[in-house]
């Protein structure tokens, strides 16, 4: 609820006080360069889908253990997080690809050691989706907060 209202605030607050300042400013002046674009949304959307795809694994690992609960003989095979693991080694791929157009268009120093910084904690943080031991979704929820 809370995410709600903050998001509905900033909407307000684009709409009514952004808009008339924005209308002053061509969207030239406003718009970074297509390569910085595209590298901030392509590691934000590159971080949700691998994140999304472990929680499904986790997810799968609490069905199977919970189907599997007592039994002498497990029925089925437990869940593999092959997916997640290639979705990180993709992603980390395709991050660096576009970290280094972006950075070839970035024309101030401070903005390329700004996104220098931002791609170290992207890839730690990516690394980082994934346990080397199980875990449960509320742990992981709780690590993603």
């Amino acid at each position: 609820m809370k995410r709600f209202l903050v998001v509905s605030l900033a909407a307000a607050f684009i709409a009514i006080g952004g808009g008339a300042a924005h209308a002053a400013k061509s969207d030239a002046d406003d718009a970074p360069p297509e390569a910085i674009s595209k590298f901030v949304m392509g590691t934000r959307l590159g971080y949700i889908t691998c994140t999304g795809k472990y929680r499904t694994y986790l997810e799968k690992w609490d069905l199977y253990a919970l189907m599997n609960e007592g039994q002498a003989a497990p029925k089925g095979s437990p869940p593999t997080d092959e997916e997640t693991s290639g979705c990180v080694h993709e992603t980390l791929l395709k991050g660096r690809n576009l970290y280094g157009t972006a950075l070839k268009e970035t024309p101030a120093a401070e903005a390329k050691s700004a996104m220098k910084d931002y791609m170290t904690v992207w890839e730690n943080a990516l690394k980082d989706v994934r346990r080397p031991e199980r875990e449960k979704p509320q742990d992981f929820r709780a690590r993603q907060r």
